[in-house]
């Protein structure tokens, strides 16, 4: 795969030193941690020390409050995916504080609501069936609040995971599972945000269940030509991983009945 300049290792390095010489750039510290989020082999040491520096930046106040409570609640759910699950939760807990934080301070600021829901995401999975059935709601709350606050944020993050729970959970009246509003969301995330491989992925998955394999296998091609991550800059790797996979059963022949 052709690699861009932003998984290039040199691109972490340009970031730093544009966002530290820029006029009102944000600390050095901000930048440095932005860098590392981008670092193509990103991995738990180097997330954790993006942490560090934006909980250093939080307690000097020398960065604007919201925006920093913004990049904490980001690192925390990208700590807790990179983590065993033994220890993912505690991430996604400390994130889902964050998130709150910054929703009770600054409501109509998108980020709180949208690392909200990721987080509580997180802390679902984490946890198990119960507690995703008692979190779901305020999930699709917060979803639903970043969505009215600005839909196209995180690369049209909150269609994406609104998306993927109403492909995900089972149907009413036991959950909230529906194919039809998970194609209705993933159309909107492809159509705000194009470059982002787990758009297609996700909406290709939802095509295939309501059994449009030609419309799903353009979906899974454009996966392997996106250049966009949703989280972490393994995604993209894994998502083309998994098309390739979802393209091959898809060719294969039926089995005789």
């Amino acid at each position: 795969m052709k690699r861009t300049l932003r998984s290039s290792p040199l691109a972490a390095l340009i970031l730093v030193m544009l966002v530290a010489a820029a006029p009102g750039a944000a600390p050095l510290p901000l930048a440095e941690a932005e860098a590392l989020l981008h670092t193509p082999s990103l991995d738990l040491a180097q997330v954790t020390r993006a942490l560090n520096l934006c909980e250093g930046v939080l307690a000097s106040g020398a960065a604007p409050r919201p925006h920093v409570l913004a990049q904490l609640a980001r690192i925390c759910f990208v700590a807790g995916d990179l983590s065993s699950r033994k220890y993912s939760g505690g991430f996604f807990r400390k994130g889902t504080v964050y998130a709150e934080t910054l929703s009770s301070e600054a409501p109509n600021r998108v980020e709180g609501h949208y690392w909200l829901a990721l987080n509580l995401c997180g802390q679902a999975e984490a946890a198990g069936y119960m507690t995703a059935r008692r979190l779901l709601p305020r999930i699709m709350e917060a979803l639903e609040r970043a969505l009215a606050l600005d839909e196209a944020y995180g690369q049209a993050g909150a269609h994406r995971i609104l998306g993927r729970i109403y492909f995900e959970a089972p149907a009413w009246p036991m959950s909230v599972g529906d194919l039809h509003k998970s194609l209705h969301h993933l159309q909107a995330a492809v159509r705000l945000a194009p470059d982002n491989s787990r758009n297609h992925l996700f909406l290709a998955q939802t095509l295939a269940r309501l059994h449009y394999p030609s419309l799903a296998r353009r979906e899974l091609e454009r996966v392997l030509t996106s250049t966009g991550y949703a989280i972490k800059p393994q995604d993209l790797e894994e998502d083309c991983q998994e098309a390739r996979r979802l393209l091959a059963d898809i060719a294969a022949p039926s089995s005789p009945p």
